[in-house]
């Protein structure tokens, strides 16, 4: 399989932005699976014969096809369709793979897209103080943890729950913290 060269894909306008809606992990099997984090809302996004652009570590971009998704111990496997050893699906390790933002339509309310969230200031309720930059959210099972990053580079995770994150307002690009005692303690 030929991969495209970094910046390879046409530019986008502004309605064509792409969202990821999973991350691989690793290979998986030996006939070219990768397994995944699902990062989707519905089953349904990766159907058979679904195409998909998948954005490689190094940044390369290719548009493929999905030939089979299924859910095995958590994780969501992928079979793109001329991917078909476990050397071919080594270098998708890192991927993200994507579909036009028009595709999703808007979330339902009280829900976000990942993409929404990540870029996101961390606000301090009550000081003001900004905390740090949503970088990556993880899925630990339970809470999502937001990966907030500080001016000085360093990680704090906060979870996505009611109690802490008080006010999400994606299209000023800020959520609203109340941190319980001792989280910001943990940075790493």
């Amino acid at each position: 399989m030929e991969r495209a060269e970094p910046g390879a894909a046409p530019a986008m306008k502004e309605e064509e932005k792409y969202l990821t809606i999973a991350r691989i992990v690793r290979p998986r099997g030996n006939k070219g699976e990768v397994a995944a984090e699902n990062r989707a809302d519905s089953a349904l996004r990766f159907a058979a014969g679904k195409s998909v652009r998948v954005v490689f570590a190094d940044r390369a971009e290719s548009d493929l096809a999905i030939e089979n998704a299924w859910e095995h111990n958590g994780r969501l496997i992928l079979k793109f369709a001329g991917v078909d050893s476990i050397s071919a699906a080594e270098p998708f390790r890192g991927a993200e793979v994507r579909i036009p933002r028009q595709e999703l339509g808007e979330a339902p309310e009280g829900e976000y897209f990942y993409d929404d969230l990540i870029g996101c200031r961390m606000i301090e309720d009550g000081s003001e103080r900004e905390l740090g930059e949503i970088r990556d959210i993880y899925e630990p099972g339970g809470a999502l943890l937001f990966s907030v990053i500080d001016k000085q580079g360093k990680e704090l995770l906060v979870p996505f729950a009611d109690d802490i994150c008080r006010e999400v307002d994606v299209a000023a690009k800020r959520i609203r913290v109340r941190l319980p005692e001792g989280l910001e303690e943990l940075k790493a």
